[in-house]
């Protein structure tokens, strides 16, 4: 294989992994982690061992009407089961408990970039917004909704909270908060998009182990599932 080939090649996944590094976000599995089963899989660390060693619950794991298990040789049995949706829930709720401890503030606010924009115009005062400013400078922008014009900010600020005399001192009796937000809808949202994008991507390593916790628990409780399913499908048609 000759070195130009290579070159690409290697260039080529060098684009695909910084692509998605840059949009590895919280916002985009929260599913695995919000879900109804997620939520109530948070109360099996804490009272699944009742049910695990409850003979009466693996008894009714135990379909012989529907799968004839008593006299199919292969496949788990209903004990093995129940361990296996047991530990599948605990893998499950460790996730969710992670994702509610660790997850970036702003998904406090809203789960996607769209619910977190139109939740915090509603609710958000202009405090918020100088706030929210002031990070973008600080910390820089992520995406080109924090490449806003300074001087837009600040009339937006002046008509929010007053202009200011010449020593610096705002006239509050100048202020329109609601004229102010109408007018500069549009800054606000490129600020609230731009918060949005950049706190999603903060505490990857939580989010890794989150993912990883979630999916072997999906996994754990898929195969039971699996397993009846390959068995009422060979009593179907043997």
């Amino acid at each position: 294989m000759d070195r130009p080939l290579l070159r690409r090649i290697a260039d080529r996944i060098k684009l695909r992994w910084s692509t998605f590094s840059y949009n590895y976000r919280w916002s985009d599995y929260v599913f695995l982690f919000d879900g109804w089963m997620a939520k109530t899989a948070i109360a099996v660390p804490f009272v699944g061992y009742l049910i695990l060693f409850n003979d009466s619950v693996s008894q009714h794991l135990f379909f012989n009407n529907l799968a004839r298990e008593s006299s199919i040789g292969f496949g788990i049995s209903s004990t093995t089961r129940l361990k296996f949706i047991y530990y599948g829930l605990i893998f499950l709720g460790l996730a969710a408990i992670i994702y509610r401890i660790r997850r970036p503030y702003v998904m406090r606010v809203g789960t996607n970039q769209f619910g977190y924009v139109e939740k915090a115009l509603t609710h958000f005062t202009v405090s918020a917004y100088i706030d929210i400013h002031g990070a973008i400078r600080h910390e820089g922008h992520h995406s080109l909704h924090g490449k806003y014009y300074d001087a837009e900010y600040e009339q937006f600020v002046d008509m929010a909270l007053g202009s200011k005399d010449s020593f610096g001192h705002r006239d509050g009796r100048s202020a329109n908060w609601l004229e102010a937000k109408s007018r500069y809808e549009g800054l606000l949202r490129s600020m609230l998009i731009e918060n949005f994008l950049r706190n999603v991507v903060k505490r990857r390593i939580s989010l890794t182990i989150c993912l990883i916790f979630a999916t072997v628990g999906y996994l754990l409780l898929a195969v039971p599932s699996v397993d009846l399913f390959i068995k009422v499908l060979y009593v179907s048609f043997k």
